[in-house]
């Protein structure tokens, strides 16, 4: 075969207009320096897309791409290609023609996978060019929901084969080949896969419903026979080391996994109802951990007071939302800022989420008697610098927290309120005397998770009339809508953001506080005076940049 000659990649965008000289320099040093693909560099900061990759290769190489999130895979023809090789050189099969197979391929010069497609399809290859993000997630969607529906159907067979109870005490947890194993293990890996946030296995009166959490909304994942129950709850509590003889009271566990070489840590709770034990799982994933406060997406303004917030020496800092709103993961990232090696750091949570290093960390343990109070107290006879509450659950915590900020330490905690401002008058009910909250509280950071837009497939929209009206946002102002694509399970949304109101008690708020004007009204309304940006306006600046929907901010509105 003649040889051609073939322009650089980087030369090719160059002389296209899609990156200009300086951006080549760079990227080529880039490469140097890192050793990745400059495609890959370019579209990582955002100066091309992977389209525009993609087009530039299909002109270098002879070879059509593909946009397969505008494309319906056929399992059938999927899996012509075994899960194994896909995975491994990134590949999904996409067509048949001729009798030959077209592959979509991110790397489609690359001979070993196109020899192992041959011998292992039997068949020619067509090599089609694809974004590498597509194709896994193509093959994460196709290749386990065949496989979680394959097992599925193991599982009731074995159950019809043998009685229940065999298959619930007989078989060994190391038995990893076992049909519940298997199913068990399917169904954590393809919800971490997905990035879940929690797993439901609810029982009803004739079969079982498996769902999981993404972006805060559940999606099913698949239903199975009643009499599969007790076999998959017993294979749960054995991993997480719950009582398998007990399925009259709520148990709680913990275990942890890894996928794709992601630790993952899992909260299980069990809880019996009419139909059986409903399990739920929460997944916590390790790699938040790695969040900065630059990470959490704070408004620049608002970054801005929460690092002066952090910078008092004593006082209390809380963070409010709902459960699930990201307050543990901030409070983590709090705590990294103030992780210095002159001061002594020490936190009571319930449970310990996020493992920091260099700091003191107590989980609660109320079988013992170990709770945030009584850990408090002890606490504060280790010579801390800071202190950090998981939740102000009670009057008793909340008045040695206020005690201690009062006393020269600096106190993060979390509360359940609707806003910043609605936590002082939360103190103040819980019995703590007025004039104490605002000696003690520097500042309140309140937060919500909006669900973020695709940015593969949303599209701009123009606020109408009627929308106008319903959001209070000018008739003509230029937004993005969800649509909907592959890359984001046809839902317009991928990932969350966070959406925050950050009340600093200035001296004036303080005085306000102490004389008992602490009415959620009152202080809201000082503090925008004062220059606070409401969740509100958070979130429509995050509408602006095309970031989220304006459904999305609504929810907010109901939410307060």
């Amino acid at each position: 075969m003649k040889k051609m000659q073939r322009k650089r990649l980087g030369d090719l965008l160059f002389e296209t207009g899609m990156i200009t000289g300086e951006q080549l320099e760079w990227g080529i040093k880039e490469q140097k320096r890192t050793g990745k693909r400059i495609g890959e560099i370019f579209v990582e900061k955002g100066i091309v897309t992977e389209e525009n990759i993609l087009g530039a290769l299909e002109f270098q190489l002879g070879i059509p791409h593909m946009n397969l999130e505008q494309y319906t895979i056929d399992y059938n023809i999927a899996s012509r290609v075994p899960e194994s090789i896909a995975r491994r050189y990134t590949v999904i099969a996409v067509g048949i023609d001729d009798n030959k197979l077209k592959v979509a391929m991110k790397d489609p010069l690359n001979m070993f996978a196109l020899d192992d497609l041959k011998l292992s399809t039997k068949m020619e290859i067509i090599p089609i060019l694809a974004s590498e993000k597509g194709i896994i997630n193509v093959i994460n969607q196709t290749y386990t929901s065949a496989q979680t529906k394959s097992i599925v159907s193991q599982v009731e067979k074995k159950l019809q084969e043998e009685s229940q109870k065999q298959i619930t005490l007989e078989v060994p947890d190391e038995d990893e080949s076992a049909p519940m194993v298997q199913l068990v293990n399917n169904i954590l890996e393809r919800c971490i896969l997905k990035g879940a946030s929690d797993i439901h296995i609810e029982p009803f009166e004739y079969y079982v419903r498996i769902r999981y959490r993404v972006d805060g909304r559940l999606h099913e994942l698949a239903q199975t026979k009643k009499e599969t129950l007790n076999a998959i709850t017993t294979r749960i509590k054995i991993l997480s080391g719950l009582d398998i003889a007990e399925r009259r009271l709520p148990q709680d566990g913990r275990m942890s996994k890894s996928v794709n070489g992601q630790q993952v840590d899992l909260r299980v709770s069990i809880l019996p109802t009419i139909y059986g034990e409903k399990t739920v799982i929460r997944f916590i994933y390790r790699t938040g951990n790695n969040l900065t406060l630059k990470d959490i997406g704070f408004h620049p303004d608002d970054y801005k007071r929460v690092e002066d917030l952090l910078k008092n020496p004593h006082g209390i800092i809380l963070l409010t939302g709902p459960t699930g709103s990201g307050k543990s993961t901030t409070l983590a990232a709090a705590l990294k800022v103030l992780n210095q090696d002159f001061v002594n750091i020490i936190t009571v949570e319930d449970p310990v989420e996020n493992m920091i290093e260099g700091i003191n960390q107590v989980a609660v343990n109320t079988k013992v008697g170990l709770t945030f109070a009584s850990a408090l107290r002890s606490i504060l006879r280790q010579d801390p610098d800071i202190i950090m509450i998981g939740e102000m659950r009670d009057s008793e915590t909340s008045s040695i927290a206020v005690r201690a900020a009062i006393t020269g330490h600096l106190v993060l905690s979390t509360l359940h309120t609707n806003d910043a401002a609605s936590s002082i008058p939360r103190l103040v009910d819980m019995g703590t005397e007025a004039y104490m909250v605002g000696a003690a509280i520097k500042g309140v950071i309140s937060q919500r998770l909006v669900r973020r837009l695709c940015p593969s497939c949303r599209s701009k929209h123009q606020v109408t009339a009627t929308e106008s009206r319903i959001y209070n946002v000018p008739e003509g102002t230029e937004v993005y809508q969800a649509r909907g694509c592959s890359l984001c399970n046809q839902t317009g949304y991928k990932g969350r953001l966070a959406v925050h109101e950050v009340l600093v008690v200035d001296s004036h708020l303080e005085d306000m506080i102490s004389s008992g004007k602490t009415s959620t009204e009152d202080i809201k309304n000082e503090a925008i005076k004062r220059g606070m940006r409401t969740l509100w306006d958070n979130a429509f600046h995050n509408v602006l940049q095309g970031k989220t929907t304006l459904e999305e901010m609504l929810r907010i509105a109901y939410e307060q």
